[in-house]
């Protein structure tokens, strides 16, 4: 066995046993009952419940996660399975166009950010900065007042609408949660390419070229787009968490029923009952880190093995 073989099996086993142990974390605490308490009694701290109760309920969250069971359960008369169905079709969409919209934006305006020596060149790279030290949700807040402004005032967005700031009914309800579940993916993205061309224009061959009279924009095209799209690439994974972060927040804010924000309604409906809730939330839980931790393993496997192989 090779290094890069060692390398690429250090990677699988890693995110393998990361993954199971967020399983497992997150089918205890969900499996723990919801009126478990700690109270203070006679000098000390202890349970509300006996422990071998609080044992039981977790060993039963985790065969109804582990054995499918929980797919079955009937939540305000659908299956927990065909709910994760449409919710994750909804979630899929936006996470997708949401990566795509980040791309398209993120790279041209860290071509744009990439002038850095002169004084708009300077406020142009300052645009990527700031959207990365707001918090996402006052960003994706922002966004959703836009919305409700354009839809309060009759007016369409990108010659589509009036669009309701809110609801998943139609399918140009999806363009909000997309553009704010974007915009910090794309200044992120525009600032990893910004960086790449800066370092690109300090080497030597880029110098020689300059020298020769070759343009700005033909340097960027001919020789330096392979490492902006290596550096990208190899950002992904942080890229990735971001959305998965801000999934919740966008879902709920914009009332959106995808898998975030079914994730919520298990825990807060008082129409659901509690043990079905959580059992529902471990379910969604379990099929989520399992799809993020798979995207996780090819980002990371892609970033330390192939993209240094190709470079190479």
């Amino acid at each position: 066995m090779n290094s890069r073989q060692r390398k690429l099996l250090r990677i699988i086993l890693g995110n393998v046993l990361l993954l199971f142990s967020v399983i497992a974390g997150v089918i205890v605490i969900t499996g723990v009952p919801i009126n478990f308490d700690i109270i203070y009694e006679k000098g000390r701290y202890q349970p509300n419940m006996p422990m071998a109760e609080i044992y039981r309920a977790i060993r039963s969250n985790f065969e109804f996660v582990i054995s499918g069971k929980a797919r079955d359960l009937d939540i305000l008369g659908e299956s927990v399975g065909s709910i994760f169905n449409t919710a994750a079709g909804r979630s899929g969409i936006v996470l997708f166009f949401g990566i795509l919209l980040a791309v398209i934006i993120g790279i041209p305006k860290g071509i744009i950010d990439s002038r850095k020596k002169d004084r708009a060149g300077t406020f142009k790279m300052l645009q990527s900065l700031v959207p990365l030290s707001v918090p996402d949700i006052l960003t994706i807040g922002l966004v959703q007042i836009l919305a409700l402004y354009l839809f309060k005032n009759g007016m369409t967005f990108l010659g589509i609408g009036p669009i309701e700031f809110k609801g998943d009914q139609f399918w140009y309800n999806s363009i909000y949660p997309i553009l704010s579940i974007s915009i910090l993916p794309a200044a992120y993205i525009a600032r990893t390419t910004a960086t790449a061309i800066e370092e690109g224009f300090s080497k030597p061959y880029i110098l020689a070229a300059r020298g020769k009279g070759c343009s700005r924009y033909r340097i960027i095209k001919n020789h330096l787009m392979k490492s902006v799209v290596y550096e990208v690439l190899s950002v992904f994974p942080t890229i990735l968490t971001m959305m998965f972060s801000s999934l919740v927040i966008v879902e709920r804010l914009f009332y959106y029923r995808g898998i975030g924000y079914h994730m919520i309604e298990f825990y807060t409906s008082s129409r659901i009952d509690p043990v079905q809730g959580n059992m529902a939330f471990s379910y969604f839980m379990t099929i989520m880190a399992v799809v993020y931790f798979f995207i996780l393993l090819m980002f990371n496997v892609l970033k330390d093995v192939v993209i240094p192989q190709v470079k190479s």
